[in-house]
Order: C-alpha cells, then structure tokens, then sequence
C-alpha cells in the first residue's frame, strides 16, 4: 500500500510495540528544520502555516532490510506548546505530535514479541 500522501517514519521497537497495542495514539517529533519542512507548510518568509495533509503514516522498526513496518491512519498533525508565556515555537519549548488512527496494514509483523 504505497501511498503520495504518506509519511515515512523510523521508530524503535518499544513504541512500535506500543502502537500495535493500542497503548500509544500519539507520535512526538522534535521541533527541529527537518521535521518543520516535513510536517508544515510555510509561506514565503518561512512562517508555519499549517500541517501537511498526510493520509498514512509508515512507521518501520529500525533500519535492517525487510524490517517490520505498518501503516497507520494519520488523523492530523499539531504543535504542542509549553506555557511559558512565549510568542516562539523553539526546540526548547515545543513538539510536534502526530495523532493516529486505525492500523491499516502491517509487514514482516508475524515474529513479533508483543
């Protein structure tokens, strides 16, 4: 299930684990350029507009060929701030989250030790 408006994403095995549980809904990104240009649109002076419009997202466990992966609906994208009173997204202050849905598909999952 290849998908253009789907997000690749590595993540180790613990909250692969978890996310195939049910026990974890949620996905957390550093509010660093990588993930701003990933996730969010921007306009010409370089502000956050809004989220990018991803259908999927294919989570994969670790890097080794024919490592286990799965799709799972992307139900939207936000940015969590801390309160502190400042007008700034930085590294500091804020994170992405990335909130999921239904697990659509699931590869090279059967030898799993969930």
């Amino acid at each position: 299930m290849k998908n253009t408006k789907e997000l690749y994403l590595i993540i180790q095995k613990k909250y692969f684990l978890e996310i195939i549980k049910g026990e974890k809904i949620e996905e957390y990104r550093d509010f660093v350029e990588y993930y701003i240009n990933r996730l969010f649109h921007t306009d010409d002076e370089g502000e956050l507009t809004k989220p990018k419009n991803y259908e999927t997202i294919r989570f994969q466990m670790g890097y080794r060929k024919n490592a286990p992966q799965m799709v799972v609906e992307c139900e939207g994208i936000s940015i969590d701030a801390d309160e502190d009173g400042s007008e700034f997204y930085t590294y500091e202050n804020c994170n992405f989250t990335i909130h999921l849905g239904k697990i659509l598909e699931k590869i090279n999952c059967e030898n799993l030790n969930n």
